[in-house]
């Protein structure tokens, strides 16, 4: 079997155990229900090449995501007389035309640019508001708290694979796995 083979099965042997033991905090709390909300950030993470240098964009602009939901639900509230089309089709493009401008344009370089990242915290809390679970209510706070535990989640996954991989099959592994070699 190859050392790429090898270091995978190490990494999801690994990987298993870390996410199972690392969701337990949120069933305890009685948050079950949202486990899968650790899973968003895990997506997130690993879709933008698991660099931990990028944690905290994806973080922040998770929180900034929740925060034009929240001026979202304000204006949906205002508009709460006006016709169906204002709040449901109108102030949609206000909002993802003034999202993708202050984002994407003029802060598309910086520390609240990960437009992935922004539209999960903004769809996520559109989704947790309405009104429709069974579950514990939660808040905008909540959201952040469990994204967070949920790139905490990824950081094990990656950290706990890479430890037991260099314990298994030596320090040279990743460049068998990353470098292309067999």
């Amino acid at each position: 079997m190859s050392i790429k083979r090898k270091a995978l099965l190490i990494q999801a042997a690994g990987g298993s155990v870390v996410l199972a033991l690392a969701m337990q905090p949120v069933f305890i709390m009685g948050y079950g229900s949202y486990v899968w909300i650790l899973f968003t950030a895990l997506i997130l993470f690993f879709a933008t090449g698991a660099d931990f240098k990028k944690i905290p964009s994806i973080i922040l602009s998770f929180a900034c995501g929740l925060a034009w939901a929240a001026l979202n639900g304000i204006l949906m509230g205002a508009l709460s007389g006006a016709p169906m089309w204002v709040s449901g089709i109108l102030l949609t493009i206000l909002m993802v035309f003034s999202i993708l401008t202050v984002h994407e344009n003029l802060l598309r370089d910086s520390i609240v640019g990960n437009i992935p990242s922004l539209f999960m915290g903004f769809a996520l809390t559109i989704f947790m508001t309405s009104g429709h679970s069974l579950a514990p209510v939660i808040n905008q706070m909540h959201l952040l708290a469990f994204f967070t535990a949920g790139i905490v989640m990824s950081v094990l996954l990656v950290l706990v694979g890479g430890f037991f991989c260099t314990m298994i099959l030596g320090k040279d592994w990743p460049k068998h796995v990353y470098g292309g070699a067999e």
